[in-house]
């Protein structure tokens, strides 16, 4: 009966020492900091963009690589002073980890052609699979209608 007892124990035991590992392997890493740059020509995909900050540090996010747009839906009056657009962008990582999607909302000033948006991360694949992530991005036009500056700054994991 006692070894009965003592075998129960230890398989007990076993199997909180084995959940509690299994656990600290799920529990995500804090947010990291992310710094991305993209040199956008409007109309056109696969500019390259360069990303920095204690999430390429860590390894959780590819340094370089390019964006495509996958979609772009308006609203809004065109007559105003601002109009919203809805974007998904693709970053596909040069070192071929993977790839993750941004949302964007999107607010253009019509008059100065700048932006200021929001952005999350929807998916990823190969090593981003899991990653989530969002913050801002501020777009500074230099050929208005041609080509904008986009700076996104936020926190992934």
């Amino acid at each position: 009966m006692a070894k009965r007892v003592q075998t129960t124990i230890v398989s007990v035991l076993l199997v909180f020492v084995f959940l509690a590992v299994t656990a600290s392997g799920v529990i995500a890493a804090p947010p990291r900091d992310i710094h991305i740059e993209v040199d956008e020509i409007l109309g056109t995909s696969g500019e390259n963009f360069k990303a920095e900050g204690s999430a390429v540090d860590d390894g959780i996010l590819c340094a370089s690589g390019t964006v495509d747009d996958i979609n772009i839906v308006t609203s809004g009056s065109q007559n105003g002073k601002f109009l919203t657009l809805h974007v998904l962008k693709k970053f596909i990582c040069d070192d071929l980890s993977g790839t993750f999607d941004v949302q964007l909302v999107v607010k253009l000033n019509l008059t100065t052609r700048n932006t200021t948006a929001n952005w999350k991360v929807l998916s990823g694949t190969g090593n981003y699979t899991q990653l989530k992530g969002h913050g801002s991005l501020v777009g500074t036009t230099f050929d208005p209608g041609v080509s904008i500056y986009d700076v996104y700054d936020g926190k992934i994991h």
